[in-house]
């Protein structure tokens, strides 16, 4: 019980963001290093986490007939403008606040 305690009282504590940007190359800019390895370049995150959703798609209200033989209809789905990112980090990031959404029902959050 001790440890478990000194851990808690250990850990970080952790500010999450739903990010949305105009697209992936933007997002890329803002949340990214590039840094040379040697051989070429990676992607080095900014951020503690960062959860990549990209296009996200909801339903349009419209179905759709099967595409296979079950004869099932499907529902329609349309994108929703921007790509969509999750970042958890240790600390305030104010550079984050002109991405920043507050959705009523995310699409994934961090467990």
């Amino acid at each position: 019980m001790q440890d478990e305690e000194l851990i808690l009282e250990n850990s970080a504590p952790s500010l999450d963001y739903f990010l949305k940007f105009e697209d992936e190359t933007l997002a890329d800019a803002v949340l990214f290093d590039m840094v040379h390895d040697g051989e070429g370049y990676t992607k080095q995150s900014r951020y503690a986490a960062i959860d990549v959703i990209g296009t996200i798609y909801k339903p349009t209200g419209q179905m759709l007939p099967a595409s296979d033989d079950s004869g099932d209809a499907v529902p329609e789905m349309a994108a929703i403008p921007g790509w969509h990112v999750n970042v958890r980090h240790t600390s305030e990031a104010p550079e984050l606040e002109q991405y920043r959404v507050h959705p009523a029902t995310p699409h994934r959050m961090w467990a």
